[in-house]
């Protein structure tokens, strides 16, 4: 999971919903495969959960992103590494798996098993307080000190790619 300094879990209820997300990505491990390969549970690049099969990937792509590895073709815009990270939970960017595209370990490499539901796990709220909010990656965007804390209706609500854990 990767937190920021200046996003701590917002006290028990934060932590005792973290539990819960943990539990349900648990829940959904199989012999031959997983279900969801993260979760988010709070804003930017605080409260992101990532399975250790994601992290080669997640790491490739950041570099790519930086200029470390060769330059990204001209039609793929450059993010920052919040956003490179969220979209691959969602399974939106390109090189990262979706939910639906999950191999059978166990059968022929052509095997594939579409599953229903979201890529990754969201809380209904955010658990993970952003006490630095003001700050944003996104050149030009500010916030109020008051937004995106304990309690906020989680950002990626809503979303086709998401499944919910109501806390």
């Amino acid at each position: 999971m990767l937190l920021e300094d200046d996003f701590p879990l917002c006290g028990v209820w934060g932590r005792d919903s973290l539990a819960r997300v943990m539990h349900e990505l648990e829940r959904g491990r199989h012999p031959d495969y997983l279900e969801r390969r993260g979760a988010f549970v709070g804003t930017g690049g605080s409260g992101l959960i990532f399975h250790r099969s994601l992290l080669p990937i997640v790491s490739t792509i950041l570099k790519i992103h930086a200029g470390i590895q060769p330059v990204l073709p001209v039609d793929v815009l450059h993010r920052p590494a919040d956003l490179i990270m969220q979209d691959c939970l969602s399974g939106t960017d390109p090189l990262c798996p979706r939910r639906a595209e999950v191999i059978n370990m166990h059968s022929p490499a052509t095997s594939t098993r579409t599953l229903p539901g979201g890529n990754m796990l969201i809380t209904s709220r955010l658990i993970i307080d952003h006490i630095g909010a003001v700050a944003s990656t996104t050149p030009g965007r500010t916030y109020g000190r008051d937004q995106w804390r304990c309690g906020w209706r989680h950002p990626f609500h809503g979303m086709n790619e998401v499944e919910v854990v109501v806390v």
